[in-house]
């Protein structure tokens, strides 16, 4: 396995640089500048939330997650799973739930 890291991050920021790393688990905060209603100024706001970690059952998992500045609460758009200790070669190597998804990653 390369580097037997469960996941790779590679981040390209303009000006900034780039980052790129294989890890156990990661999360990334996307924030965008917003202007609140009724506001004159803005603000940076962390629209969308990626957590990548390994499952109970030993799946690895990606949850996408986005923020609206009007709601309490993010919401899972995206769950992607992979079982790569799997033995059964006919699994699917990845599974998709798009939508709201029930799980949650810790």
């Amino acid at each position: 396995m390369e580097n037997e890291g469960k996941f790779r991050v590679s981040c390209e920021a303009a000006s900034a640089g780039c980052f790129r790393a294989v890890t156990e688990s990661l999360s990334v905060h996307i924030g965008q500048r917003v202007r609140s209603e009724g506001r004159e100024d803005t603000e940076i706001w962390d629209s969308v939330l990626i957590t990548c970690a390994q499952s109970e059952d030993g799946s690895l998992e990606v949850q996408i997650r986005a923020f609206h500045p009007d709601c309490d609460e993010g919401r899972s758009i995206a769950l992607i799973r992979s079982r790569p200790d799997h033995n059964d070669i006919a699994a699917p190597t990845l599974t998709f739930e798009l939508g709201q998804t029930h799980d949650e990653i810790a």
